[in-house]
């Protein structure tokens, strides 16, 4: 979105032929222009910035700001080219030559923390810059304040594989400041997500509360994946891998010796088991009284299902499980977060469990408030905190892709292009290697800013935590390799084999509520159990008759017999159910296909619309097929309904049209303002191969 009107403004301000309407009225407009963070311009951001400005002389009264750190210039993977701020700064842009201004107070950190930073940044950064390989010189900076402290900066080395030391040493900082200074921001800073992998269990572990910004992806968390499987169960009654992770997950908790009594019996689906006394007699007692109790909270959701939206029966289903009771606040904020995801999923018309998860994909769990913050540095820059720690600086970052084609974009709009080299040469082309190194020089400078970015972030303490390799060598690319001229020495006593030790294997941790509030299991009358069992049968044809909505949809009249008993699976059909309802759903596409009326139902015309969505006072409705024949729009409801035992045909037709008038007219009603021509409805039913018109 944001890149499209960047590129219509570009387009827009653009004069190759004439001298454009909306560049003549923001030229008349447009007085002053500050634009911040300009280091991190991209080559379309500053061809956008020139158009606004070429007009603009010396003199006139018009004012151009340009606000930027160029050491601070970290976003190339956002096509950010900080040559750009030096191009400016030797030529100008358009016609102006801004008059540059230098600020070297820094009134963040104290004094010692500035002048560590001055002593190592004087070294690391290249002496002489470079616009279009993004070399930056330092410039050094002054402390406003005069405090001064021992050992502002720490360095702490490690051997090689030596994580779970690291994580152990920023615990202890963590632990130590804390307890010194309880009012301090502590930033744990890294250059990946994945460096805290083994911190921030080491931080739950001792009851250290930190808030984590974007670290932990939603569907990492242990209760979106409960919660996840909770429905994908709702949605799928045969989905034995969900149902079993339901029975697993704190609200219910049973065994590995339940669950394999369960998974034991391929002959009906786990939530029919539920209520089978013979396979209940073979769980534990504690078993048994969760399995009940979990049967007895989701029978009543799965008795309104396709009366009410997904996400309130998931919501409901939640409720009924007690599982908002046993929630913490940031589980709570995730369990919202999840919800909300799967509402956006169900009004987007997209509820399945692909897009659900893809939708997860995107996320990150929400984190409370504390004094501890983890962090990437990309996250950091302009933040700032008392005490920094900055462990991983030892890990390497990846390497450097060949890409089929290499591309420099200059301010001018002219690209250099270089492609890979051919299957059949043995060399590189010279301006694909020129074009490499380049790449590869303005990586190496960007690694140095980005370093540059974290140090800065302390006020008043900097702790770093970096590791070597088994040959006591730094990795390539790392942050460490930038720092080891200052720190070589201090791995001079480590031990070459000293390493972390493996971690044994454990089983996994049970998880579950210490006691659960099961209803009062009472024996079922007859009347009871046929009530049951009829409204299993009702929420079982309703899955039904979608799947025959989806064979019309798809246009897949002669499925295989592989595939149809794919998909009742899917919906949960017992495996002694198969054959049954196999040749119903064959039964109802062969009556489909052999009706008098399916070429002219199923005629591919321009107008048709399949599972057509419409907005009318704010309700959303969905039509399952319409189209327009000889100038009369067609309303057409497929209906997977049998007539009942004992009732003729007549009968049928009748009480199917006193169940769906009232619905097929609203959609009439509905559809008048929208298309202006006569409009007729019919349902049609394979079971009895009849198109039933509706009049009145």
């Amino acid at each position: 979105m944001i890149l499209s009107v960047a590129l219509n403004a570009n387009q827009a301000l653009d004069d190759r032929s004439s001298v454009s309407d909306i560049a003549l009225f923001l030229d008349y407009q447009l007085q002053h222009l500050l634009i911040d963070e300009f280091q991190d311009t991209s080559t379309s951001q500053f061809n956008t910035i020139e158009k606004l400005i070429r007009y603009w002389q010396p003199n006139d009264g018009k004012t151009l700001f340009l606000v930027g750190d160029p050491m601070q210039s970290i976003y190339r993977f956002r096509e950010s080219q900080v040559g750009l701020f030096l191009q400016v700064k030797a030529s100008g842009i358009a016609n102006i030559k801004p008059t540059s201004l230098l600020l070297s107070t820094n009134f963040r950190s104290s004094k010692s923390v500035v002048e560590g930073n001055n002593r190592f940044f004087q070294a690391i950064f290249p002496t002489h810059e470079d616009i279009y390989q993004g070399a930056i010189s330092y410039s050094f900076s002054q402390a406003a304040s005069s405090t001064t402290q021992y050992q502002a900066i720490n360095f702490y080395p490690f051997a090689n594989n030596q994580f779970a030391q690291e994580a152990q040493a920023v615990l202890d900082i963590v632990q130590s400041t804390l307890a010194e200074h309880p009012a301090n921001k502590i930033a744990i800073l890294v250059r990946s997500r994945t460096h805290l992998v083994e911190i921030t269990p080491l931080l739950k572990q001792h009851n250290i509360e930190f808030e984590s910004l974007k670290i932990t992806p939603l569907k990492d968390r242990l209760l979106t994946r409960d919660l996840f499987s909770l429905a994908r169960a709702l949605m799928h009654l045969g989905d034995k891998l969900a149902w079993l992770s339901v029975l697993r997950s704190p609200w219910c908790g049973l065994t590995l010796d339940d669950l394999l009594v369960l998974s034991a019996d391929n002959s009906q689906i786990i939530y029919a088991q539920l209520t089978s006394q013979d396979i209940l007699a073979q769980l534990s007692q504690d078993g048994q009284k969760r399995a009940q109790h979990l049967h007895a909270c989701l029978q009543a959701v799965l008795d309104n299902q396709g009366r009410f939206n997904f996400v309130e029966l998931l919501t409901f289903a939640i409720d009924q499980l007690g599982i908002s009771r046993s929630l913490s606040q940031s589980d709570t904020l995730i369990k919202d977060q999840f919800l909300s995801t799967v509402n956006t999923c169900e009004q987007q018309q997209s509820l399945d469990i692909e897009t659900i998860k893809s939708a997860l994909d995107e996320l990150y769990a929400p984190s409370e408030k504390a004094s501890v913050k983890l962090m990437t540095i990309h996250q950091s820059k302009g933040l700032e905190f008392d005490t920094v720690i900055m462990p991983g600086l030892g890990r390497g970052a990846r390497n450097d892709d060949s890409p089929m084609m290499h591309m420099k974009e200059f301010a001018d709009q002219s690209l250099l292009l270089a492609p890979i080299k051919s299957s059949l040469d043995t060399d590189e082309g010279q301006t694909y290697t020129y074009l490499k190194f380049i790449e590869a020089q303005q990586n190496k400078f960007e690694t140095m800013r980005l370093l540059y970015v974290a140090m800065t972030r302390a006020k008043y303490q900097l702790h770093l935590l970096g590791h070597v390799n088994q040959n006591q060598q730094v990795a390539k690319k790392s942050l460490l390799a930038l720092l080891m001229p200052f720190y070589q020495n201090t791995f001079d006593q480590i031990p070459v084999s000293q390493a972390q030790a493996e971690t044994p294997n454990q089983a996994p941790f049970l998880q579950r509520l210490k006691q659960i509030i099961t209803p009062p299991i009472k024996e079922q009358e007859l009347g009871e159990t046929l009530e049951y069992q009829q409204n299993f049968e009702r929420l079982f044809k309703s899955l039904l008759g979608t799947l025959i909505h989806q064979y019309y949809e798809q246009g897949l009249f002669n499925p295989s017999a592989d595939n149809i008993k794919a998909r009742l699976l899917e919906i949960g059909t017992p495996l002694n159910e198969i054959d049954r309802w196999k040749g119903f759903v064959l039964k109802l596409l062969n009556n489909t296909k052999s009706d008098s009326q399916f070429g002219w139902l199923f005629k591919d015309r321009p107008s048709t619309l399949v599972e057509a969505e419409f907005v009318i006072d704010k309700r959303m409705i969905a039509i399952d097929r319409l189209f327009i024949d000889n100038d009369i729009l067609w309303i057409i409801d497929f209906k997977t309904a049998e007539p009942l035992a004992d009732e003729s045909l007549d009968q049928f037709i009748r009480r199917q049209q006193s169940q769906h008038t009232k619905q097929l007219l609203f959609y009439k009603e509905a559809l008048t303002d929208v298309y202006n021509t006569t409009i007729k409805c019919a349902l049609y039913c394979p079971a009895v191969s009849q198109l039933i018109e509706i009049t009145h």
